[in-house]
């Protein structure tokens, strides 16, 4: 028996790309092998934008992506420096080639630098392997194909190797539930099908094992039954605007980068070029009229001083901020008013909300240079890009709102109490796995313990 093999993981993180909350309340109990191996189950608030990829952070690095200068699985950069008038160089969408600088994007550290192997991950970085390529062709064949079911199959395969690498914890990522739903949709039933088969899965590869396991998901999922073009809206409002992938235009006056398709960061050139920031009521004008449209949940926008933003919905405008080491919310689109609350406190005061813990989501944000001066969330049921995509999408994810933001915790050991967000699983993980927290002292997780929690950039 080799050395890997006497120590096998103390505990098998398993995310289950797009699970929604409900599908997960209904099918798991039923589950022959999950209903009983994670009885303990809990909600937890994930991150916004609510996505695959700038969603794994809290996971894997305990950080935000506002914090890990991700702030989408698209984004612009205007303060990089280019010398043509388009495309410029400071253009992201990891839906594509541009997924391996995902990497290098960010100073984040994960826990694959030290302490979890990779099974499988949206994140390709710090890995302890010569990266992801398997699954990289079998997830792009599965995005022509919609098989799969290959994919997870692929992904089993590797946690049973994975099981005998002798790290403490083992990461793996199970993309069925999310690319089917935005495939066929959720209502169709390959979702919970897919389900189904991950359960069978599981109980073959962990069959006999003894440690922890948790299961979640990095964001919710909705059905879709109508498509918002967010760019055309855009250039009717203020000019030119360019969105993936038709990114050639010369001198564009607004850039649109969704994610998930129902977030969508927007960016408009300043006024003294795209150096520059817009003015606050250029934003605001534009924010108000994205909300005459059916469909547009909420819009949000810097506040024109640090660490503050204002919330638009058809219910009227809120602003959230940190300020002195607390946060605040306050204004009549909030079903929760606060001030000088800690994080924590403003996760438990705003749980119930229509958009739980905006305050820490927003600010958390919008420290990022890379993020949209608007931030745009669809409603349930609705979407930022057009239903030419292929495949057309008829489930999306992404938005501020409770139902792409809650997700579902379950667990074979007891778990916390209080409210949760999916940063805590990152430390919940260490916990289980006999890893102190302070090996990660610049997590955000690791700032919320200290509270020295402050809205920045990992630099």
């Amino acid at each position: 028996m080799t050395r890997s093999e006497e120590n096998p993981p103390r505990i098998v993180v398993v995310i289950i790309d797009g699970l929604p909350l409900e599908l997960a309340e209904t099918v798991v109990p039923d589950l022959p092998f999950l209903g009983t191996r994670v009885a303990h189950s809990s909600t937890a608030v994930s991150c916004f934008p609510s996505t695959t990829g700038p969603a794994y952070f809290p996971f894997l690095a305990g950080c935000t992506p506002g914090r890990a200068n991700v702030p989408g699985i698209r984004w612009f950069d205007r303060t990089r420096p280019t010398p043509s008038a388009f495309p410029h160089r400071g253009l992201r969408s990891y839906v594509g080639p541009d997924a391996r600088r995902l990497a290098t994007d960010t100073k984040a550290v994960l826990l694959f630098a030290r302490h979890a192997w990779p099974v499988s991950s949206p994140i390709g970085k710090d890995l302890p392997k010569h990266g992801e390529l398997s699954r990289d062709l079998v997830w792009a064949a599965a995005h022509f194909t919609h098989r799969w079911d290959r994919a997870d199959r692929r992904t089993s395969w590797k946690l049973g190797r994975a099981m005998k690498k002798g790290r403490e914890i083992v990461f793996a990522v199970y993309p069925s539930v999310d690319e089917l739903g935005h495939t066929f949709g959720i209502a169709g039933g390959k979702p919970h099908s897919a389900l189904e088969e991950i359960d069978r899965h599981l109980a073959e590869k962990l069959h006999g094992f003894e440690g922890d396991v948790l299961l979640s998901a990095d964001h919710g999922l909705t059905d879709t039954h109508t498509h918002i073009d967010l760019r055309s809206v855009v250039e009717s409002a203020v000019g030119t605007t360019i969105a993936f992938p038709l990114i050639h235009k010369r001198f564009p006056r607004a850039v649109v980068c969704e994610s998930g398709n129902a977030m969508g960061n927007v960016y408009l050139e300043g006024e003294t070029g795209w150096a520059s920031l817009p003015s606050p009521e250029r934003c605001r004008e534009l924010a108000a009229r994205l909300l005459e449209l059916e469909g547009i949940d909420s819009v949000a926008l810097r506040a024109g001083r640090p660490h503050a933003a204002e919330l638009w919905t058809r219910h009227g405008v809120g602003e959230v901020g940190f300020d002195r080491s607390s946060l605040y919310q306050r204004g009549p689109v909030f079903d929760s008013t606060f001030q000088g609350a800690t994080p924590t406190e403003a996760l438990e005061r705003s749980h119930a909300d229509q958009n739980p813990d905006t305050a820490f989501a927003l600010t958390s944000l919008f420290a990022s240079v890379r993020t949209g001066d608007l931030l745009v969330s669809a409603a349930p049921g609705f979407d930022l890009r057009t239903g030419s995509e292929w495949p057309e999408h008829h489930a999306s994810h992404g938005g501020l709102h409770r139902a792409h933001t809650v997700v579902p915790v379950l667990a074979s050991f007891p778990l916390p109490e209080r409210r949760l967000r999916t940063l805590d699983l990152f430390a919940l993980t260490l916990e289980r796995a006999g890893i102190p927290l302070d090996e990660y002292a610049e997590s955000d997780t690791a700032r919320l313990a200290r509270n020295r929690w402050a809205p920045e950039v990992w630099e």
